[in-house]
């Protein structure tokens, strides 16, 4: 996604979000509710179109309950695939799909859950329809802090 804004008539959902996704990594996307976080996943599969930006697609989008995801096949590394997961409160069901080792398989997650988004490659925070910040390798821990330095108000 490049410089992505999403309006719903006058409420801006998504305001100039860029991000890039690895190849068979996970990324989790968390922010307070209203951020913005199933309008990204709505514009990153196609579900939704932007208002502004660009949307690169993927060959394959599989967005199943993730109670479902062990049961799924294995990736084919010819058709890449984008496992995708709205508002993920179970860091479980992640972990399940993590371990199916298979380096073609790119997940994308939104949750509010910090337990979940320690569990990802990448942290995404959304505050207010913009990325707010990136982070890689953090425990749940240091995820709330940050979330909450994010969201604290202004004086």
């Amino acid at each position: 996604m490049d410089a992505v804004s999403k309006n719903y008539g006058a409420a801006q959902a998504l305001s100039e979000v860029t991000i890039g996704l690895v190849r068979g990594g996970v990324t989790a996307v968390i922010g307070p509710p209203g951020a913005g976080k199933s309008t990204l996943l709505a514009c990153a599969t196609g579900r939704r179109a932007p208002s502004a930006g660009w949307v690169g697609r993927h060959d394959r989008i599989v967005t199943p309950d993730p109670s479902c995801w062990e049961r799924l096949p294995a990736a084919d590394p010819a058709r890449p695939e984008l496992l995708v997961a709205d508002d993920l409160a179970d860091a479980g069901s992640l972990h399940t799909v993590m371990g199916l080792e298979d380096e073609a398989r790119t997940v994308l997650v939104t949750t509010s859950a910090a337990a979940v988004a320690a569990a990802a490659d990448v942290v995404l925070f959304l505050v207010e329809g913009r990325l707010a910040d990136v982070m890689c390798d953090v425990t749940a821990a240091q995820i709330d802090a940050r979330l909450a330095q994010l969201t604290a108000p202004r004086p």
